[in-house]
């Protein structure tokens, strides 16, 4: 009766307009309404106020998915006027390929371009690609890549770009190299056409070519052979925004790219038409979240890569910033190094998952009402939720921790815990963390350091025991970071979720691919590769000068498109 009578609340007051439609998707998430039911107030407030998004239906990767709708993008945008935003840290590096790490892709991803990208309902459609066709039995398939499409140093887009960039990518991305293990062989047949012959079918071929951060970003080759096996050095991509200057700590700059090869027709999601308004997008590293609120308020910054959730409150009476509670987006994550000599014993690794009370944690980290406690991997507002292995989720039981710590002959090792406090609600999870986990017996050593150093030190297996992260939103769970397996810090390398995970990138079929989920989510638990703690809302917040913004972050946010209003 309560979510009912809230409910008629709200919709009397949308109807008389009292509320803009920000502040009631404010109010209808912070109460729990479901994504019909906001649509449906929504609906009665009339037009789009300023930031307004729109949770509802959306296809996705099988039956009866559900994303949040993308604010369309206008076509009647204002060109000119620098785009400022504000990073949370310097990037470890500019070169797509490289890392995993969410600063990298939000500010390269315009710069790069890929091959296919996911459009405002989760679909997978063509970006760099023109066409894509398999044969009848799965083995051949066919990709020709869109012509008279200009890299940003003047080449030509061509096929030995496109070959060059996936080799590469395959190298450092687990789904590129499972890509490539099912395949035999790559033919180019003409300068703008590849022919993939394999060995067996491969139902996410282009899924896994549309993945989003550490994704398939297409490079001149000739940038690939000058960096041989090391990070790129020339940014150079396809995209609406070419790279100017990098000053290390201080900014990077990017400009309109006068010659992009925009495709016809309007905006999709992360794809289709592309808008490039603004002159020039420069990012700046802040670490400190209060400088990052200040400069917003001062009119210093128009975009903040990341806040935590409690400085909503702050924010969303402010008349110059727009600041919106999103669905959940991501989970929180403790995540586990198999290659240390401590947390390679399963016992260890499965008391330090039983010992953890994740409310308490995320009430920390996060605060009520911008998380919930979910055991699925993959998020309820998709067809993948599943709750296989529920029982091993949030046990917060420090009595069975502390046995199976005497079962593994614990002997008081400390665990190396990193986290950062450039995103804080990963400190503030580390400490509450660390607080169950030595009441369960263990003893911990908990490391700080900027984001990233983390990312670098993550990399080196001998230098960790466990760090602090968040899981972002997948369309489909083999593009989970977690599910590169080997490929990934953390090294979760297990035969049996090895074989389940071969056989649900190959498979087309969704009912047959959803049992393999549902047994590799059980090995998840059994084998504990990190620990989930919980969905997480963000809170985006923005300069109301700044326009065109898509409601659609799950991927990560979309500055092209946007403009300054004069």
């Amino acid at each position: 009766m309560g979510e009912e009578r809230a409910f008629a609340e709200l919709l009397r007051e949308a109807r008389t307009g009292r509320l803009s439609r920000r502040e009631v998707l404010r109010r209808a998430i912070a109460i729990g309404l479901g994504a019909p039911t906001i649509a449906a107030l929504l609906a009665a407030c009339g037009g789009y106020g300023a930031g307004a998004g729109t949770p509802t239906s959306a296809g996705g990767a099988g039956p009866a998915a559900a994303g949040t709708a993308a604010t369309p993008a206008s076509s009647s945008g204002v060109k000119g006027g620098s785009l400022k935003v504000a990073i949370i840290g310097e990037p470890p590096t500019l070169d797509m390929h490289w890392g995993t790490p969410t600063i990298i892709g939000f500010v390269t991803w315009n710069i790069y371009e890929p091959l296919f990208a996911f459009d405002d309902k989760f679909q997978v459609i063509p970006m760099l690609a023109e066409s894509h066709d398999v044969s009848a039995d799965g083995l051949t398939h066919t990709l020709k890549i869109r012509k008279q499409v200009p890299f940003h140093n003047g080449e030509e887009l061509k096929a030995a770009d496109v070959l060059a960039s996936l080799k590469r990518w395959a190298g450092k991305q687990g789904l590129g190299a499972a890509l490539f293990k099912a395949t035999d062989k790559v033919t180019p047949t003409d300068d703008h056409t590849l022919e993939f012959t394999m060995k067996q079918p491969y139902g996410t071929f282009e899924s896994s070519l549309a993945y989003f951060y550490q994704g398939a970003a297409i490079y001149p080759k000739s940038v690939i052979d000058a960096a041989g096996d090391q990070q790129i050095k020339q940014f150079i991509g396809t995209g609406p925004y070419k790279f100017v200057e990098h000053q290390p700590d201080r900014f990077i700059r990017l400009a309109r790219f006068d010659g992009y090869a925009a495709l016809p027709g309007a905006p999709k999601g992360y794809g289709g038409h592309k808008h490039a308004y603004v002159d020039e997008m420069v990012f700046t590293p802040v670490g400190d979240e209060a400088a990052r609120i200040a400069g917003l308020r001062a009119g210093n910054y128009h975009y903040l890569e990341s806040i935590s959730a409690d400085q909503y409150s702050t924010l969303k009476d402010d008349p110059n910033v727009d600041a919106i509670v999103m669905p959940p987006g991501g989970w929180d994550t403790f995540v586990i190094n198999w290659k240390s000599p401590l947390m390679k014993n399963q016992q260890i690794r499965q008391a330090f998952q039983a010992a953890l009370n994740s409310g308490p944690i995320l009430d920390a980290g996060w605060g009520q009402g911008f998380y919930r406690l979910e055991a699925s991997v993959m998020q309820k507002e998709t067809a993948w939720y599943t709750e296989a292995g529920k029982e091993l989720y949030n046990q917060h039981n420090p009595d069975k921790a502390r046995q199976l710590l005497k079962d593994a002959g614990y002997d008081g090792t400390p665990v190396r815990f990193m986290t950062t406090k450039q995103y804080l609600e990963q400190y503030n999870n580390a400490v509450v963390g660390k607080q169950q986990l030595e009441a369960a017996g263990f003893k911990i050593d908990l490391q700080v350091y900027d984001w990233a150093t983390l990312t670098t030190r993550r990399t080196k297996p001998d230098l960790w025991d466990v760090f602090t992260t968040g899981i972002s939103f997948r369309p489909d769970p083999t593009q989970l970071a977690i599910m590169q397996l080997c490929n990934w810090p953390g090294w979760w390398c297990s035969d049996a979720s090895e074989g389940i995970l071969a056989k649900l990138q190959s498979e087309s079929d969704f009912g047959a691919r959803f049992k393999l989920w549902e047994q590799l989510q059980t090995n998840f638990y059994e084998e504990v590769p990190m620990i989930k703690l919980g969905d997480t809302k963000s809170v985006t917040a923005s300069a109301k000068a700044l326009k065109g913004l898509s409601t659609q972050t799950q991927l990560g946010p979309i500055l092209w498109n946007t403009w300054l209003a004069k």
